[in-house]
Protein backbone atom coordinates (compact mmCIF):
# COMPACT_ATOMS: atom_id res chain seq x y z
CA UNK A 1 0.00 0.00 0.00
CA UNK A 2 3.04 2.43 0.73
CA UNK A 3 4.14 1.90 -2.33
CA UNK A 4 1.17 2.59 -4.43
CA UNK A 5 0.61 5.75 -2.31
CA UNK A 6 4.11 7.64 -2.84
CA UNK A 7 3.75 6.63 -6.65
CA UNK A 8 0.14 8.12 -6.96
CA UNK A 9 1.10 11.21 -4.82
CA UNK A 10 4.53 11.48 -6.96
CA UNK A 11 3.16 10.88 -10.28
CA UNK A 12 0.23 14.17 -9.18
CA UNK A 13 2.54 16.39 -7.99
CA UNK A 14 4.40 16.05 -10.93
CA UNK A 15 1.30 16.44 -13.17
CA UNK A 16 -0.09 19.81 -10.79
CA UNK A 17 4.03 21.37 -11.31
CA UNK A 18 3.93 20.77 -14.94
CA UNK A 19 0.36 22.12 -15.56
CA UNK A 20 1.40 25.22 -13.34
CA UNK A 21 4.87 25.74 -14.80
CA UNK A 22 3.34 25.66 -18.50
CA UNK A 23 0.42 27.67 -17.70
CA UNK A 24 2.84 30.29 -16.43
CA UNK A 25 4.37 29.98 -19.26
CA UNK A 26 1.72 30.47 -21.75
CA UNK A 27 0.34 33.65 -19.94
CA UNK A 28 3.90 35.21 -19.86
CA UNK A 29 3.87 35.11 -23.68
CA UNK A 30 0.24 36.01 -24.03
CA UNK A 31 0.97 39.31 -21.78
CA UNK A 32 3.94 40.04 -24.06
CA UNK A 33 2.25 39.91 -27.47
CA UNK A 34 0.16 42.27 -29.64
CA UNK A 35 -3.02 40.94 -30.78
CA UNK A 36 -4.26 42.86 -33.51
CA UNK A 37 -7.93 42.91 -34.77
CA UNK A 38 -8.51 41.67 -38.74
CA UNK A 39 -10.37 44.37 -39.59
CA UNK A 40 -9.39 47.76 -38.60
CA UNK A 41 -11.28 51.25 -37.86
CA UNK A 42 -10.31 52.37 -41.62
CA UNK A 43 -11.40 48.76 -42.94
CA UNK A 44 -14.66 49.43 -41.42
CA UNK A 45 -15.11 53.17 -42.46
CA UNK A 46 -13.78 52.25 -46.42
CA UNK A 47 -15.93 49.40 -46.23
CA UNK A 48 -18.59 48.63 -44.08
CA UNK A 49 -20.44 45.76 -45.63
CA UNK A 50 -17.34 43.85 -46.79
CA UNK A 51 -17.57 44.70 -50.84
CA UNK A 52 -13.93 44.18 -51.42
CA UNK A 53 -14.06 41.25 -49.86
CA UNK A 54 -11.85 39.26 -52.46
CA UNK A 55 -9.32 41.30 -51.52
CA UNK A 56 -9.60 40.31 -48.52
CA UNK A 57 -9.09 36.56 -49.20
CA UNK A 58 -6.32 37.21 -51.12
CA UNK A 59 -4.72 38.55 -48.30
CA UNK A 60 -5.42 35.83 -46.64
CA UNK A 61 -3.93 33.32 -48.78
CA UNK A 62 -0.95 35.52 -48.70
CA UNK A 63 -0.80 35.63 -44.76
CA UNK A 64 -1.28 31.75 -44.76
CA UNK A 65 1.96 31.68 -47.23
CA UNK A 66 3.84 34.54 -45.11
CA UNK A 67 2.93 31.82 -42.36
CA UNK A 68 4.38 28.72 -43.99
CA UNK A 69 7.19 30.09 -45.12
CA UNK A 70 7.43 31.14 -40.78
CA UNK A 71 7.31 27.83 -39.48
CA UNK A 72 9.86 26.89 -41.98
CA UNK A 73 12.26 29.00 -40.54
CA UNK A 74 10.87 28.37 -37.16
CA UNK A 75 12.38 24.34 -37.40
CA UNK A 76 15.79 26.48 -38.26
CA UNK A 77 15.80 27.89 -34.68
CA UNK A 78 15.00 24.52 -32.79
CA UNK A 79 17.99 25.20 -30.17
CA UNK A 80 16.16 28.85 -29.60
CA UNK A 81 12.61 28.16 -29.48
CA UNK A 82 13.96 25.31 -26.61
CA UNK A 83 15.92 27.79 -24.82
CA UNK A 84 12.61 29.84 -24.73
CA UNK A 85 10.83 27.15 -23.31
CA UNK A 86 13.58 25.72 -20.41
CA UNK A 87 11.89 28.13 -18.16
CA UNK A 88 8.97 25.50 -18.06
CA UNK A 89 11.35 22.59 -18.24
CA UNK A 90 13.11 23.91 -15.50
CA UNK A 91 11.01 24.56 -13.33
CA UNK A 92 10.78 24.38 -9.50
CA UNK A 93 7.68 23.15 -9.45
CA UNK A 94 8.53 20.59 -12.03
CA UNK A 95 11.69 19.57 -10.07
CA UNK A 96 10.81 18.94 -6.78
CA UNK A 97 7.86 16.26 -7.63
CA UNK A 98 10.75 14.61 -9.92
CA UNK A 99 12.91 14.55 -6.46
CA UNK A 100 10.14 13.64 -4.75
CA UNK A 101 9.67 10.62 -7.17
CA UNK A 102 13.08 9.63 -7.48
CA UNK A 103 13.68 10.05 -2.57
CA UNK A 104 10.56 8.28 -2.62
CA UNK A 105 11.80 4.99 -4.97
CA UNK A 106 15.01 4.92 -3.50
CA UNK A 107 13.39 5.05 0.53
CA UNK A 108 10.97 1.83 -0.69
CA UNK A 109 13.64 0.02 -2.20
CA UNK A 110 15.94 0.19 0.69
CA UNK A 111 13.54 -0.05 3.21
CA UNK A 112 12.64 -3.48 1.09
CA UNK A 113 9.18 -2.01 0.76
CA UNK A 114 8.58 -1.86 -2.41
CA UNK A 115 6.40 -3.68 -4.63
CA UNK A 116 6.97 -3.03 -8.18
CA UNK A 117 2.27 -3.45 -9.54
CA UNK A 118 0.93 -1.25 -6.92
CA UNK A 119 4.18 0.96 -7.68
CA UNK A 120 3.33 1.39 -11.46
CA UNK A 121 -0.55 1.88 -10.74
CA UNK A 122 0.08 4.34 -8.58
CA UNK A 123 1.96 5.99 -10.75
CA UNK A 124 -0.68 5.28 -13.64
CA UNK A 125 -3.68 6.99 -10.77
CA UNK A 126 -1.87 9.68 -9.54
CA UNK A 127 -1.81 11.03 -13.42
CA UNK A 128 -5.77 11.49 -13.99
CA UNK A 129 -6.03 12.79 -10.57
CA UNK A 130 -3.21 15.39 -10.93
CA UNK A 131 -4.62 16.67 -13.98
CA UNK A 132 -8.39 16.83 -12.45
CA UNK A 133 -6.91 18.25 -9.57
CA UNK A 134 -4.37 20.79 -11.34
CA UNK A 135 -7.98 22.01 -14.04
CA UNK A 136 -9.88 22.64 -10.72
CA UNK A 137 -7.19 24.74 -9.31
CA UNK A 138 -5.76 26.63 -12.59
CA UNK A 139 -7.26 26.31 -15.34
CA UNK A 140 -10.88 26.81 -14.00
CA UNK A 141 -9.67 29.51 -11.90
CA UNK A 142 -7.77 31.90 -15.04
CA UNK A 143 -10.42 31.06 -17.33
CA UNK A 144 -13.18 33.19 -14.44
CA UNK A 145 -10.85 36.44 -15.03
Amino acid sequence: MMSFIIAMISSMLIVIGSLYAYRNMIQSRVENSEIDDFKDAIDEMDDPYDLYEEEREQEITDIKQMIKEEKARQKGNVLKNTTQNASAMVSVYRLIPYAFLIIGFIALKNSNALAILPYLIGLAAGMPIGYFVAKKLFILRSSER
